[in-house]
């Protein structure tokens, strides 16, 4: 069963992942001891955690020449979704079709430990936007410790695919549906459809102050606990 999003990736320039992940830690996220390196693909990734374990994951092209250029054209913006499972088999039903990728990988943590990753996507990998499954047998998140701080309310699909990316995530991950809105878990996912090429995702995070931090065409939104559900003020940056 898919019960939670996993983790959130952002694709950035280092200059942009450094103010998101200052911007984030004065909000209440908690930057990890997470640096994760490949070399195949000429990127590395930093991330800060959230309540309830998730995390959001800021990649940035270290080679240019390796790193697809899909993800790095337009930035900052979320080019990545993971969603968590405890049957990884059952919910990943489409791995072995033509479109689909599976990860399994060992990376070695700043600290010493080993990180080992088992995913899969439905779709190709080297995506504008891109979904998959991790595999987490026992329920847990990877910062599953991680109970205070602003947590994942919200994600907000806008733009012109946005109504097709809704029926994928129906049919791929069977996630259930309730008053208009898709659910992984507590998360509601949301979908606007509007003139926008492609799809642009806005996470909407509860946390102590209302307030907005721009992606390209996008933002992440920040609540205070028991608003409305929508930042004030937040404003979109185009590029």
């Amino acid at each position: 069963m898919i019960f939670s999003i996993d983790h959130i990736v952002f694709a950035a320039d280092a200059a942009e992942s450094t103010d998101l992940r200052d911007s984030l830690a004065e909000t209440g996220f908690q930057r990890e001891e997470f640096t994760l390196e490949f070399p195949e693909i000429g990127a590395t990734s930093e991330s800060l955690s959230f309540a309830s374990g998730g995390f959001v994951e800021f990649v940035v092209g270290s080679d240019r020449q390796l790193a697809p250029e899909v993800w790095f054209a337009d930035t900052p913006r979320v080019i990545g979704l993971g969603f968590s499972s405890n049957d990884f088999a059952a919910d990943t039903w489409w791995s072995s079709e033509p479109r689909a990728w599976v990860m399994n990988e060992d990376h070695l943590l700043p600290d010493g430990s080993r990180l080992t990753i088992h995913a899969a996507g439905p779709h190709e990998h080297s995506s504008e936007f891109y979904v998959f499954v991790m595999d987490r047998p026992d329920g847990r998140l990877q910062f599953s410790e991680r109970t205070d701080g602003p947590r994942l309310n919200r994600l907000k699909f806008t733009g012109a695919d946005a109504d097709a990316w809704e029926k994928r995530l129906r049919e791929w991950l069977r996630l259930p549906a309730r008053k208009g809105a898709l659910l992984a878990g507590q998360v509601e996912l949301t979908f606007d459809a509007g003139d926008r090429p492609g799809v642009r995702i806005s996470p909407v995070f509860d946390a102590g102050q209302n307030g907005s931090l721009p992606l390209s065409a996008s933002a992440i939104e920040l609540v205070a606990r028991g608003g409305s559900g929508s930042a004030s003020g937040a404003e979109d940056r185009e590029r």
